[in-house]
């Protein structure tokens, strides 16, 4: 928890430029580029961009509750999937706009929290506020690349790509294989570590987040299976 402590600036600074960045990608969008698929199987843009809205007011209502040392779930009703299908029929502008404002009041919630705050208890995955960082840093970033829209794995941070492999790490388990990025001072090795995974941190996060990366690893056989999303 320190080290994500520590983090916490960097993380929050690099949410605030994806939520510019993504607002970049989406200002021109029309009804016809709003329909169209995604990477992610069955949903539209419209899908993806509902489904980051939503996920904005959940981590807002979530992080609010936590500075009172209340304890709730990120979607009480349990209507995530229908809202999402709701809204992702909105019109282009409208969708853009509710995700903005979404996202705005997000960002007002975390910039006004003490060092401490970060530490509060939350239900999501029995972490932290600070966890809740860095879920939308994950969501913002690889969505970004689900909409098909020229952002691309090539456009994320080293940081960002570092923890993604760490997050995602949990999907090797079981395998014999090493991920060492080239461009990184560190490997993640799991069973016996006997076949390597080669290319960039971008690269090789990319893959293990189930997106096709614009070229795969480099590997001595067949890439292994990904395990569930952690």
């Amino acid at each position: 928890m320190e080290a994500l402590t520590a983090m916490t600036p960097t993380v929050l600074e690099q949410v605030r430029r994806g939520h510019r960045n993504l607002f970049d990608l989406v200002i021109g969008l029309h009804a016809g580029t709003l329909r169209q698929p995604t990477l992610l199987p069955g949903w539209t843009r419209g899908h993806v961009l509902a489904h980051l809205a939503h996920n904005a007011r959940a981590l807002t209502r979530v992080t609010v509750h936590a500075s009172r040392g209340e304890l709730v779930e990120n979607y009480p009703d349990g209507d995530r999937d229908e809202a999402i299908e709701r809204d992702a029929r909105r019109e282009a502008g409208e969708l853009v706009r509710m995700l903005t404002a979404h996202q705005e009041e997000l960002e007002a919630v975390w910039e006004g929290l003490s060092g401490e705050d970060w530490d509060r208890p939350v239900k999501f995955r029995d972490g932290t506020v600070g966890d809740l960082l860095l879920c939308r840093w994950r969501e913002n970033e690889i969505h970004a690349v689900d909409l098909l829209l020229g952002r691309t794995e090539e456009d994320w941070s080293p940081e960002f790509s570092e923890h993604a492999i760490d997050f995602l790490s949990p999907r090797l388990e079981g395998s014999d294989v090493t991920v060492a990025p080239d461009d990184l001072d560190r490997a993640w090795s799991f069973g016996t570590g006997r076949a390597r995974l080669n290319g960039s941190c971008r690269t090789l996060a990319c893959w293990m987040a189930g997106r096709p990366p614009q070229q795969l690893p480099a590997s001595e056989g067949p890439l292994p299976d990904l395990g569930p999303w952690p």
